[in-house]
C-alpha cells in the first residue's frame, strides 16, 4: 500500500472514533474527513487492481478536477435555491471557515464518482476494460443530434425551477439529454454515442459508482455533527439514513451528469487561448461565490452554535 493509502487507513479510523467520541472538530467535519479517507483508499486499491490510478497518474488533472467538482455541484446547489430539496444543518458561524469547508467538502464529488466508477469498472468488466472515468476521442463521424432529444432535455432543465413542487426530479435527468451530445462537437464520444455502439461498460460503471457513493454519501452524513437534511415532497416521510428512499434513484444519473459536465468543461478549457482561459476560471469562480452565497441565506437551516463572543452567527 502506498503511504497515502495508510494515512486514508489511519484517518478513516480516527475519524470514526473522535465521532463515536463528538470530539471537534472532526465531530462536526466529520464528512469531509471520511470521504478524503475514502479517496485516499480507494485511489490506492485502484492503483494496485489497475497500475493506475487518479491520483498517481493523473495528477495534473486531478488539479484541474478539484475546483471544476466544486462548480459542478454548486450548479445543483443553484438548483436548489430554488427546489429547496435540502439544506444544511451545523455549519460554522464564522464565513471564512465556512465557505472553506464548502470548498474542501464539494471537491470530493469528481474524484470520489470517478475513482469508484473505475473500480466498478474493473470489477464488472476486467482489467482490460476502459477505464470509465476517462473520455474518449470521438472515432465516429459527428452526426447532427437529435432535436427530440434536446429539446426534452430543454425542457426538463428548465421545468424545476419553473414548477419545483411536481418536477424537481427532472433535475437529474434534464442535463444528460442536453449536453451529452455537446461532446461530440469538442471531438468526445458522447455517452449516448457510446450506447448506440452497443458499448455500455461506461454508462453502467458510472451509474454502479454513483449508486454506490450515493450509499456512502448518505450513510456517513447521517452520523455527522454538520450535515444536510432533505424536505422533499410527497415521498419525504420514508427514509433511509436521512434520504427519503426514492431519493437514492438520483444518485446514478448523477454520476453520469457529473461525468458529462466534468469533460465537457475540460475540453472547452483546453480548447481555449490563455486569455480565454483565464476569463472562464475567473467567471467559475465568480459563479462559486455567489451560490456559496446564495447558500448561506436560503440553504443553510441552522448554524453552529458560537463558542466564542467574538464570532456571530450569521441572520
Amino acid at each position: 500500500m502506498k503511504w497515502y493509502g495508510w494515512f486514508g487507513l489511519a484517518l478513516l479510523a480516527v475519524s470514526e472514533l473522535c465521532l463515536l467520541l463528538r470530539i471537534e472538530p472532526i465531530y462536526s467535519w466529520f464528512y469531509c474527513f471520511v470521504w478524503w479517507s475514502y479517496i485516499l483508499l480507494a485511489d490506492n486499491l485502484l492503483l494496485r487492481l489497475t497500475g493506475r490510478s487518479l491520483i498517481q497518474s493523473r495528477r495534473h488533472e486531478l488539479a484541474r478536477m478539484l475546483p471544476l467538482s466544486v462548480f459542478v455541484w454548486l450548479v445543483f446547489e443553484a438548483y436548489n435555491l430554488v427546489l429547496r430539496n435540502w439544506g444544511y444543518d451545523g455549519v460554522p458561524a464564522l464565513v471564512a471557515v465556512r465557505w472553506g469547508g464548502y470548498s474542501v467538502a464539494f471537491a470530493t464529488v469528481l474524484p470520489g464518482i470517478f475513482i469508484t466508477a473505475d473500480l466498478f469498472g474493473y470489477f464488472l468488466f476486467g482489467a482490460a476494460a476502459v477505464r470509465p472515468s476517462e473520455a474518449e476521442p470521438a472515432a465516429e463521424p459527428r452526426s447532427r443530434p437529435d432535436p427530440r432529444f434536446v429539446v426534452l432535455g430543454v425542457l426538463l432543465a428548465i421545468a424545476p425551477l419553473v414548477w419545483p413542487r411536481y418536477f424537481f426530479p427532472a433535475v437529474w435527468i434534464g442535463p444528460i439529454l442536453l449536453l451529452d451530445p455537446l461532446l461530440e462537437r469538442l471531438g468526445i464520444r458522447s455517452l449516448s454515442l457510446q450506447l448506440a455502439s452497443g458499448d455500455r461498460r461506461r454508462v453502467w460503471s458510472l451509474l454502479a459508482g454513483g449508486c454506490a457513493c450515493g450509499l456512502l454519501w448518505e450513510f456517513w452524513n447521517f452520523w455527522a455533527g454538520g450535515k444536510w437534511i432533505y424536505s422533499i415532497p410527497f415521498f419525504g416521510q420514508w427514509k433511509i439514513f436521512e434520504m427519503p428512499v426514492l431519493g437514492f434513484l438520483g444518485f446514478p444519473p448523477f454520476a453520469l451528469e457529473c461525468w458529462i459536465l466534468y469533460h465537457l468543461l475540460s475540453a472547452a478549457l483546453e480548447r481555449a487561448g490563455s486569455t480565454a482561459r483565464a476569463v472562464a476560471w475567473i467567471a467559475l469562480a465568480a459563479f462559486c461565490l455567489s451560490v456559496f452565497s446564495g447558500i448561506d441565506r436560503h440553504t443553510v437551516r441552522r448554524f453552529a452554535a458560537v463558542k466564542s463572543p467574538a464570532v456571530r452567527t450569521v441572520s
